[in-house]
This record gives structure tokens, C-alpha cells and sequence, in this order.
């Protein structure tokens, strides 16, 4: 689809704006058209469709997909970090992004509310973006009864449900306050702990 230029970031724009009013109802490309300033013929020329347009912000919006290169970027012989230093720092931005982007709250509320095609393709272009990861941390994933993989799961899921969680009622969840710096760093250093028992 090309680089990103000023139309999309315009339109880009739209959808976040939208999607912070009013969530993903009514979204569609009259809308976005109109709220943008970007003709339609833009984005049929670009995109082809608006589900298209929709899953080039998906990608640019969500947090994986958009920093697995750079972690594959960081993971060479002579990297002054290890691969678990780096998935850390990864893993407690993850954490940062949830508590405080409200757009990308609500992404991940449509992505697990309700089955669509769109979020289908997406969610599938993430495991192929995360494939990549997995692969490049072969080498430094220590020998034991439990699959990595599981592991990371389970380490990425409890950072959305716990960011998404601290934004609703009280926000406090097992006696943490997922709203305090402090309760927040247990929380980050409890994935880092989690971490140095699989990676090397």
C-alpha cells in the first residue's frame, strides 16, 4: 500500500478521532471522507476498500506490529542488550501503551467484543508479525517443561486486561492500584521476573 503520506495521516487521524467520540459504530467511509477532508477517490485509489484503509490503521495503531522490527533490528552478536532486557522493555511499554492510549483501549474492546472479517485479517497479519519474533528468540530460550510461547501469551494478554482493566471502576485488581507508578512497577516487575526463567 506505500508509505504513509499526508492524506493517510490525515485520514488516520479521522479514524482515532472517531473512534474516541463514538467508537466503531457508524464508522464508514462517507465519515472518515468527510471528517478527514480526503476525497473517496483517495482512498479507493490507495486502499481499494475501506476495510483496507481500516486494517492499515489497525497496523500502524497496534503495538506489536509496529515494534517487532524494531526488536529484530535490536537482536544481533554483538547487541549491547540481551533478548530478555530487550523483551522486557518491550513488554513494560506494551503496559505504558494500554494505560494511557484510549484509542488503542478501544481497538482491543472491538477486537475481542465481536467476530468480523476485518479483524480477522488483522489479528492474522499480528501472528505473522509475531512469528518473526519467536523465531529470532530460538536460540535464547532456556530448556525447560513450558512452552515459551504459552508463557508469552499469557504475559501479553495479563498486560491488556490489566491496562484495560485500571481504566474502569477503581482500577484495582489482586490489591494493586494499576493506577499508582508503585502498584504499576510490580506489575512490570513481576513480567520481568517471569522472563529471566525462560530467556537466557
Amino acid at each position: 500500500m506505500g508509505n504513509i503520506g499526508n492524506n493517510d495521516t490525515k485520514l488516520f487521524h479521522a479514524i482515532e478521532d472517531f473512534f474516541s467520540k463514538k467508537g466503531h459504530e457508524g464508522l464508514g467511509i462517507n465519515a472518515i471522507s468527510k471528517k478527514s477532508g480526503v476525497d473517496k477517490s483517495y482512498i479507493y485509489r490507495k486502499y481499494e476498500t475501506f476495510e483496507n484503509l481500516l486494517e492499515a490503521y489497525f497496523i500502524h495503531k497496534d503495538y506489536w506490529s509496529t515494534r517487532v522490527s524494531a526488536v529484530n533490528d535490536a537482536i544481533s552478536d554483538d547487541a549491547p542488550f540481551s533478548l530478555r532486557q530487550i523483551i522486557d522493555y518491550y513488554l513494560h511499554k506494551q503496559f505504558d501503551t494500554v494505560l494511557t492510549d484510549n484509542q488503542f483501549k478501544k481497538l482491543m474492546l472491538w477486537s475481542v467484543s465481536e467476530e468480523n472479517e476485518l479483524m480477522k485479517s488483522f489479528i492474522t497479519k499480528r501472528e505473522e508479525v509475531g512469528e518473526k519474533l519467536f523465531e529470532a528468540a530460538k536460540v535464547e530460550i532456556k530448556e525447560t517443561a513450558v512452552d515459551f510461547r504459552a508463557v508469552s501469551a499469557i504475559n501479553v494478554a495479563a498486560l491488556y486486561y490489566l491496562g484495560l482493566h485500571a481504566a474502569s471502576n477503581n482500577g484495582t485488581f489482586c490489591g494493586l492500584d494499576l493506577n499508582t507508578t508503585e502498584d504499576q512497577q510490580k506489575i512490570k516487575d513481576a513480567i520481568s521476573f517471569i522472563n529471566q526463567i525462560f530467556l537466557k
